[in-house]
């Protein structure tokens, strides 16, 4: 079947974009024979004729994972949920300028989507990963009510009411940190947040960051901070916080514990900057030096767990939407899929999706025409799909059950942990 396949694909031009789902198809097959490399030549085959093909992504980012690429993968991954944003009328404009340059180093040119350009329009180097606060707030993001009052309680309740924050003698001082399993959506919270806030996003991962030459690191994080006062109201995300600011103790490099030093600086300098607020996710708290957990610095923290029962209905329902679809994939069918999806993050449910269109798309390569999507695809991918935030809730119990010291902040995980008999 494979070789038949292959030279069907092999008759085509690589830009033919009829020949996207056979090449998706293909990409599948070998994906579940355990062939990732051909699975995403097959798939990147298909993106370079039709590069905002959704189930392309998926399948790519599932071979590029598979291969060891994880850094693809998520670049994949990234462009597949903008994509889908895109579709609910949440689409990003983002403007993106490289790191300040060193002496040594000629001015960059413009940055370039490797993955969709146009998803990514560039303009002049006037900010950091930023984005309009108006697309999305905490409205758009589906059930995690537990999450939302957290946040409300402990930011925006005190944020929005100063007199009564001045009655009670609090200070907004420090930031607050997001974490939890990978694919939880913490970073789409934090643009919710930014969006509530009515705030320009100013977002920053460990590769904005880290530079090449001496003291570059700390002039990107004081760029970062700049910029977000004198544009204020903003919003400063770092992702990744334990890459950005993991414990100096087990730094072994100079650049490492000088960006520790640096955010320390600007977090400390906090109180002066009204309009500024500080957020950051990672999925490792216990990696983030103990002094960014210090008061007055990310003492506030938002554990971001799996999405719970109506967070995962609405995610699906929202995968499933625009698909051909058999009519036993009813309410009925998706309740049945939501009680078998707990401990599934987001990310999880989008593959799973993915994963019966497959099925379904396999079955329409077969008989030439298009055979929807049936309750038994969902079912078959649902056992083909375990949760990958199962390999992150045993290591944090690992970590807990042999952490000296682990306080108080982790508690809302172990009752979690407990709850679904992990470690």
């Amino acid at each position: 079947m494979f070789q038949a396949l292959e030279t069907a694909a092999a008759n085509m031009t690589p830009t033919d974009p009829t020949g996207v789902p056979l090449r998706v198809h293909l990409a599948g097959l070998y994906l579940s024979a355990g062939d990732a490399a051909q699975a995403l030549q097959h798939a990147t085959g298909a993106l370079a004729a039709s590069p905002h093909d959704t189930t392309a992504l998926s399948v790519a980012a599932a071979a590029a994972s598979a291969s060891g690429n994880e850094q693809l993968a998520e670049g994949y991954r990234a462009v597949h949920a903008a994509l889908l944003d895109e579709g609910s009328g949440k689409t990003e404009l983002r403007t993106r300028i490289t790191p300040a340059p060193s002496a040594q180093t000629p001015e960059p040119g413009p940055v370039t989507n490797l993955f969709s350009p146009t998803l990514d329009p560039v303009a002049p180097a006037t900010g950091w990963d930023s984005g309009d606060p108006n697309l999305v707030t905490l409205a758009d993001v589906a059930g995690m009510n537990d999450v939302k009052q957290r946040l409300h309680r402990s930011l925006l309740g005190p944020m929005r009411n100063p007199q009564l924050r001045e009655a009670f003698g609090q200070q907004l001082r420090g930031g607050l940190m997001l974490w939890g399993p990978p694919g939880t959506g913490k970073t789409f919270i934090a643009r919710a947040l930014s969006g509530e806030l009515g705030a320009q996003f100013f977002s920053a991962t460990p590769a904005d960051i880290y530079g090449s030459y001496f003291g570059q690191s700390e002039q990107n994080i004081a760029r970062l901070f700049t910029q977000a006062r004198q544009e204020s109201p903003g919003v400063v995300f770092l992702d990744e916080l334990d890459a950005i600011g993991g414990r100096r103790s087990r730094r072994n490099t100079d650049q490492a514990r000088a960006v520790v030093n640096q955010l320390l600086v600007e977090l400390d300098g906090m109180t002066s900057n009204d309009g500024v607020y500080v957020l950051a996710a990672t999925n490792a708290p216990w990696d983030v030096d103990e002094a960014l957990r210090r008061p007055g610095r990310f003492d506030r923290t938002v554990l971001v767990l799996p999405p719970d029962a109506p967070a995962r209905e609405a995610l699906l329902k929202l995968q499933i939407t625009g698909r051909p679809v058999a009519p036993d994939v009813n309410q009925t069918a998706l309740e049945t899929l939501v009680r078998g999806t707990e401990m599934f993050s987001g990310a999880d449910l989008v593959r799973l999706v993915e994963a019966a269109t497959e099925r379904a798309l396999e079955r329409s390569v077969q008989v030439g025409l298009v055979s929807p999507v049936t309750n038994a695809d969902l079912q078959g991918a649902l056992r083909d799909t375990p949760p990958s935030t199962r390999a992150w809730l045993s290591t944090a119990a690992t970590y807990l059950a042999h952490a000296a010291g682990a306080g108080d902040d982790f508690d809302e995980l172990r009752a979690y942990l407990r709850t679904h008999k992990i470690g």
